[in-house]
C-alpha cells in the first residue's frame, strides 16, 4: 500500500482519497411546496433528449445555443420526489432531490477531470419534516471538489458556491 497526501493506494487499480466535506444548509420559513415551486419557477429544465438530438446530428452550434439558452442562472437536469415514499414508510417528511447545474460553467471542471461528473450537476435536497422549517442542503463545492488534486487550479467550485447559494437563498425567502 502506497500513501501520498490524502490518497491511499488500495490495489493496483484502486485508491481511496480522504477529504473534508462541508454541508451548506439554507433554512426557510416557507413551506416545502413554496420553496420547491420557487426553485422550479426560477430554474429552467434541461432536457437531455433535446441535447442528444443536437449531439446525434453533430450540431455543435445547436448544442452551444441550447446550453446557453438553459444556463441562466442554472438548469434543473433531474428531480426526484422522495417524500411520498418516505411518508408511506412512516417517516413524516417531504423531500425532493434536484440535480442542478450550468453546462457552460461546468466546462471549467471537466477540462481538469472527467471525474467532475461526480459533482456536476450539483445535488440539492429540499426537505421539511413535519413541524420543522424547510431546509435546502447541498455540498459546498469548494470542499467537494477538493478531493480532486487536478482541479485545484479551477475557479469553478468557488464560483458555483457563490452563485448557487445566492439562487437558493432567494428561493428560500
Amino acid at each position: 500500500m502506497k500513501s501520498t497526501d490524502n490518497a491511499v493506494e488500495v490495489s493496483g487499480l484502486t485508491t481511496t482519497t480522504k477529504f473534508d466535506g462541508v454541508l451548506v444548509t439554507i433554512r426557510s420559513r416557507k413551506s416545502f411546496f413554496e420553496v420547491t415551486q420557487a426553485i422550479e419557477r426560477t430554474l429552467p429544465r434541461f432536457h437531455i433528449p433535446k441535447l442528444m438530438e443536437y449531439v446525434t446530428h453533430g450540431d455543435r452550434a445547436g448544442v452551444e445555443a441550447y446550453v446557453a439558452s438553459t444556463s441562466d442562472p442554472f438548469s434543473i437536469f433531474f428531480d426526484f420526489e422522495q417524500g411520498s415514499t418516505m411518508r408511506l414508510a412512516g417517516i413524516p417528511i417531504e423531500s425532493k432531490l434536484y440535480l442542478v447545474g450550468n453546462a457552460v460553467i461546468a466546462r471549467g471542471l471537466f477540462e481538469y477531470s472527467g471525474a467532475a461528473g461526480l459533482g456536476a450537476p450539483v445535488r440539492i435536497c429540499v426537505s421539511q419534516r413535519d413541524g420543522e422549517q424547510t431546509r435546502i442542503d447541498m455540498d459546498q463545492q469548494v470542499s467537494f471538489f477538493s478531493k480532486f488534486p487536478e482541479m485545484k487550479a479551477s475557479s469553478v467550485p468557488a464560483l458555483l458556491d457563490a452563485k448557487m447559494i445566492k439562487v437558493f437563498e432567494e428561493a428560500a425567502v
